[in-house]
């Protein structure tokens, strides 16, 4: 009983861990992984926020249109109620009342004018208020309108942008794991005949019939790849790091890449992307320079718009208390209404020429951007014909690479089993096996080119 319970308990941990692997280890295939960075790439969300941000502008620009309701409450409380002075009016009426009427003749001539204070008002005020406001024309507030809808469409372009840059990113970075950890294991499987030959070697050596040199170098070599090997492993964490980053993966959280570089090597190869007929309207730069040159139309307009009149309407009650004691909340006390309504009408007459400059300004800033589009066009038309040819080039370099690799694989192999037998000297070895590894390094650089300039052209036809 007490073994069943053992393996029972055995089977549940088992069991259970497994069940927590698989949650924690996350497999991706290539296209797999396009599609989590897509959802999950920092870049990308944030253009999904941008758009949020201007569809959120346009609700804003289009609200300044709209009814604008305020309502306002005020209570003043005066400790002292403020006091003027007023001019003495009734002393000099008295005096000549005296002189004309009675005869009577002031001691002293008034000479100065004489004043004295005096308090208006109500210890108490309060006040209510509801105003209304509404625009009934105005040129830039229009024109601000398309504008903010343009930057709508402006920010949907960025993110297709920002995807297409995504997608190339994570293929580049996720074929170079895969060319890295392709390069470990066969570095890995060279230390190991490596090894094996300086075991094979030494034994030869013990045997008298070879030179201890010859061991010595073989073993010089198994420790110069044996470095190499470790920077190999060092390249392999940081290239996974980087492409977990541009996925919006946890550095720590390990991932499996499923697809292998021999099947997508033969995706990238096969391709009837030279085939294609470029459309540059379909390019998402030219697509971009196509928003930015409406955004500057409609800066211009803005300026234009200024020598328009704006009209606005607005509609205000108003209430009032005055008071001596405060008792605003008792029933039966008066308060005094005002209400007004009325228009305002703004017209641009005289600037002194800033209006002109800055339309003149805005003109020529719509030229710049036309010319930028021209450049553009041109740019984006050599940029076909580059991509292609860089393609093709890279898929020749490729095969080439590819055959050299055999050959120098094949010398070294032969140069190895020559040296084991003493019918071959070290330095012969050493160039045999320095070729192989260049070959080796130069196939790998042939792969990744190739790679780029499939991903860049298939970035160029991607609408």
């Amino acid at each position: 009983m007490k073994k069943l319970l053992l393996l029972v308990s055995i089977s549940f941990c088992f069991s259970f861990g497994n069940k927590i692997l698989s949650q924690t280890i996350k497999t991706f295939s290539l296209d797999e992984a396009v599609v989590f960075a897509l959802a999950n790439n920092h870049d990308v969300k944030n253009a999904i926020r941008d758009i949020e941000i201007a569809r959120n502008k346009i609700k804003e620009i289009t609200a300044i249109g709209l009814p604008q309701i305020n309502g306002k409450l005020s209570n003043t409380n005066y400790i002292n109620i403020p006091t003027t002075l007023l001019p003495d009016f009734i002393t000099p009426v008295i005096y000549d009342v005296n002189e004309d009427d009675f005869g009577l003749i002031p001691i002293n001539e008034l000479d100065n004018a004489l004043f004295f204070p005096a308090q208006f008002g109500t210890k108490y005020n309060a006040m209510a208020e509801l105003s209304l406001a509404q625009i009934v024309f105005n040129g830039s507030y229009l024109v601000g309108l398309k504008a903010a809808r343009s930057y709508l469409g402006q920010s949907e372009v960025q993110l297709v942008k920002k995807n297409i840059n995504t997608k190339e990113q994570i293929s580049k970075a996720y074929f170079l794991v895969l060319t890295t950890e392709e390069n470990k294991k066969v570095l890995d499987s060279t230390m190991i005949s490596l090894k094996n030959m300086a075991k094979e070697t030494a034994e030869i050596f013990k045997q008298g019939f070879i030179e201890e040199s010859n061991v010595d170098q073989l073993n010089l070599m198994v420790k110069d790849l044996e470095a190499t090997i470790v920077y190999i492993d060092n390249q392999i964490m940081l290239s996974r790091s980087y492409l977990k980053l541009l996925m919006g993966i946890d550095i720590t959280i390990p991932i499996i890449l499923s697809d292998n570089i021999e099947n997508l090597t033969r995706r990238f190869v096969e391709s009837s992307a030279l085939l294609a007929s470029f459309n540059i309207e379909n390019h998402i730069d030219y697509r971009i320079m196509q928003n930015q040159l409406d955004l500057s139309e409609l800066t211009l307009k803005n300026e234009q718009s200024a020598y328009l009149p704006s009209v606005s309407a607005f509609f205000t009650a108003q209430t009032n208390a005055l008071r001596d004691k405060y008792n605003f909340f008792s029933g039966g006390e008066q308060w005094f209404p005002t209400t007004v309504w009325g228009f305002q009408i703004d017209i641009p007459i005289f600037s002194s020429g800033s209006r002109g400059s800055k339309v003149q300004q805005e003109k020529l800033n719509l030229e710049k951007m036309k010319e930028l589009n021209l450049q553009l066009q041109r740019g984006l038309s050599i940029e076909e014909q580059n991509t292609k040819t860089n393609f093709s080039n890279a898929l020749l370099i490729l095969d080439n690479k590819k055959t050299s690799l055999k050959l120098a694989e094949k010398i070294y192999k032969n140069q190895g089993m020559k040296f084991t037998e003493g019918i071959s000297s070290n330095m012969e070895l050493l160039q045999s096996y320095n070729q192989y590894l260049t070959a080796q390094s130069n196939y790998i650089n042939a792969l990744l080119e190739m790679v780029n300039a499939k991903i860049m052209l298939e970035k160029l036809f991607t609408d």
